[in-house]
């Protein structure tokens, strides 16, 4: 299983993309704060940001069948900041090199060693193409795995009585993530 960019403009690869992104998210339905976040399409079981396309990076793995396995959407334009939808202030202006966690998704729940191992490979593209840092929000129950993976958290707000936390994850650290055994 190797590590592709998504193709936006193939709109089958898209379209398995959305679909395992509403999969991976399904339990969150009636979660509001999700709802703000991305555009959801429960009829035909499929979820996109908000953020076009043409502003991300999407990258995935695929499983032998052709499912997707993991996924990270990055605004890298940052042209709109996501986070700013929860009440996070965009990150400064002078702060380079940097892009946005939109999404991130695995199929395997519990997969700490396939999820780490993703991330520091897509953290070595992004160091490639010239990001230092990305930000994300988390609930409270994926705070520690975030943190576990490189996030320092930045601000946390609470909405509707759910708990965000803004993260900032240095992509050094991240591509540097000791493989776990």
């Amino acid at each position: 299983m190797t590590l592709e960019r998504l193709d936006a403009a193939d709109p089958a690869s898209l379209e398995r993309f959305e679909r395992a992104f509403h999969a991976a998210f399904s339990r969150a339905k009636a979660n509001r704060l999700a709802r703000r976040l991305w555009h959801w399409d429960d009829t035909a079981g499929r979820i996109r940001p908000r953020i076009p396309y043409d502003d991300q990076h999407v990258y995935l793995r695929w499983q032998d069948d052709g499912d997707v396995e993991t996924a990270v959407a990055i605004n890298w334009r940052l042209a709109k900041y996501q986070a700013a939808l929860l009440g996070f202030p965009a990150p400064p202006a002078g702060l380079r090199g940097h892009c946005e966690i939109l999404a991130l998704f695995s199929q395997r729940d519990a997969d700490l060693v396939g999820l780490r191992t993703f991330l520091r490979e897509v953290a070595a593209l992004l160091l490639q193409a010239g990001f230092e840092s990305a930000d994300a929000t988390s609930t409270d129950r994926l705070l520690p795995v975030y943190e576990h993976i490189g996030g320092q958290p930045l601000e946390q707000r609470c909405l509707d009585g759910e708990n965000r936390t803004l993260l900032r994850f240095p992509l050094q650290q991240v591509a540097r993530l000791q493989a776990l055994t």
